[in-house]
């Protein structure tokens, strides 16, 4: 009887230890969108920020989208309405990185775009058959994204952030200096901390990664990223999908919103 729970106890442990493990240097990988398939499990093992060329984004979340959408003109953004934002997107430049919408309405967003729909088709599949329990645990969860989002960190297995209208500067803090991060680091774009906000902030080491339409970027699991538009004056938006499986969705039910 014993060792029927013995054996999950030690799967469960080793998923626990990879889901945890991290590396201490940050190095960017390339890959195609035609050589996802044979090439995606591999890469993703590296736990290193993947730029994936030539991809499909999500449909809805530009400007013409948006505008072809009536029932959204009402949308909450940050106090404002999403009529209110595409008149004058200078109004999602909120100070420092504060996200416009809190995850919730992230999550409606992304809703109404129906971006779990298109996800499911085309993403779990790919991103379950890269795990040995993906087939029968893999999930996903997806948040649109308008405007930036200072510092924050993930928690799905994968997460890929998709810009799908204007340019944005990600930027990936390295393991090591998170040590040297301010107590209040969150929702704070990683480029806009001075010393005034903690004196070791020569000492924090990130690389910076341009992503546009037509790139997504896979960024591993615990890694404090930091999303800022190229040009606050103009709409720019992204839609943030997270692959889960059991270990990291109890990791985000914690996270901070």
């Amino acid at each position: 009887m014993i060792e029927y729970l013995v054996l999950p106890a030690i799967l469960f442990l080793a998923a626990v230890i990879l889901y945890y493990q991290r590396r201490d240097d940050i190095t960017i990988l390339q890959v195609e969108d035609s050589q996802v398939q044979e090439q995606l499990a591999e890469l993703l093992q590296e736990r290193q920020p993947l730029v994936i060329r030539g991809v499909q984004p999500p449909k809805g979340l530009t400007r013409e989208g948006l505008q072809a959408a009536p029932r959204l003109e009402g949308f909450p953004v940050g106090g404002k309405t999403l009529s209110e934002v595409l008149a004058n997107p200078s109004l999602l430049a909120t100070a420092a990185g504060l996200p416009t919408c809190n995850r919730a309405g992230r999550l409606a967003l992304a809703d109404e775009l129906s971006f779990p729909v298109w996800v499911n088709h085309v993403w779990l599949p790919l991103l379950s058959s890269t795990t040995w329990t993906g087939w029968a645990t893999g999930c996903m969860r997806t948040e649109a994204v308008l405007g930036g989002l200072g510092m924050w960190r993930t928690t799905g297995l994968y997460t890929l952030i998709i810009p799908t209208e204007g340019t944005y500067t990600v930027s990936v803090l390295s393991k090591s200096s998170e040590a040297f991060l301010p107590t209040k680091w969150h929702y704070r774009y990683l480029t806009t901390l001075t010393p005034n906000d903690t004196p070791l902030v020569s000492d924090l080491k990130y690389l910076d990664i341009i992503v546009r339409p037509g790139t997504a970027l896979a960024v591993p699991p615990h890694a404090i990223v930091s999303i800022h538009p190229k040009d606050p004056s103009s709409l720019s938006a992204f839609a943030v999908l997270e692959y889960h499986e059991p270990i990291s969705l109890l990791a985000r039910s914690v996270s901070v919103a």
